[in-house]
């Protein structure tokens, strides 16, 4: 059982993990081998060895606990998860980009306790968790403004959300990493305003979720409804859009037909 006592330790012991997974990931790179996945997107040795890595220094941190990671999927057992991306941006890892990062987060009920993001190419690691607020390589970062998103801050969306919403309109300038963590990250640094996704699981986006939502941000589905965890807990992945937007932005979508 994880106590909400026991965070901070928590926190500062996962955030050195994940800073050693991300040198992990980056000697991986120096003998980079690419794969496709059945469903087209890419893999590499890097994102094997970091998640085999991360798993059971991981379940060492919490007894009791599981993980489930994107590249070898989900324990069978009950009680308190890691959810683990060992390399989220993968393409751009293969490719040569910096924009990619190592996330780690811990669900306990249906809540995101912590979560923890390394982007280890520009040199930050974002730490957070329920109740502490979020830091950026050990120094707090400050709420996110409520109220409209300008014509000319960013958002990040990607042309998928245009293609599932034709005809709607969007806040902001669009912009899209093609890695979840960065622009979550972005989201909390106030690099970016806000950000919009579709499809992705839990374990994609779980940390950065939690670092907006400690910095006084909102996560909903796009159309206004509030996102069911035990859904998401259940592995389904979002069928429509959400957002993570400050909060009194005035957007909605209107729902999608299945």
């Amino acid at each position: 059982m994880v106590r909400y006592m026991d965070l901070a330790h928590l926190l500062a012991e996962t955030s050195a993990l994940v800073r050693e997974a991300a040198g992990v990931a980056v000697r991986e790179r120096s003998r980079l081998s690419v794969e496709k996945k059945a469903d087209g997107s890419l893999v590499t040795n890097a994102d094997r060895a970091t998640e085999e890595w991360l798993r059971p220094r991981l379940t060492a941190l919490v007894p009791g606990s599981g993980v489930w990671g994107e590249e070898f999927g989900r324990d069978a057992q009950e009680g308190p998860t890691w959810i683990v991306d060992p390399v989220d941006g993968t393409s751009n890892f293969a490719f040569g980009s910096p924009l990619w990062g190592v996330s780690v987060g811990l669900v306990h009920g249906e809540e995101i306790l912590l979560g923890v993001v390394a982007l280890p190419d520009l040199g930050e690691l974002y730490a957070t968790a329920k109740g502490f607020g979020v830091e950026r390589n050990g120094e707090p970062l400050p709420s996110i403004r409520p109220g409209e998103i300008l014509p000319h801050e960013l958002v990040s969306y990607s042309e998928s959300i245009w293609h599932a919403y034709p005809g709607q309109r969007f806040p902001g300038k669009m912009r899209c990493s093609g890695a979840i963590v960065v622009d979550g990250t972005f989201v909390a640094s106030g690099r970016f305003r806000g950000m919009i996704g579709m499809r992705e699981r839990l374990y994609d986006f779980g940390p950065v979720v939690l670092m907006g939502q400690e910095l006084g941000a909102e996560f909903r589905h796009a159309d206004g409804r509030l996102i069911s965890m035990e859904t998401l807990l259940a592995g389904e992945p979002f069928r429509d859009a959400w957002i993570l937007f400050p909060r009194e932005s005035g957007f909605f979508l209107p729902r999608r037909s299945e």
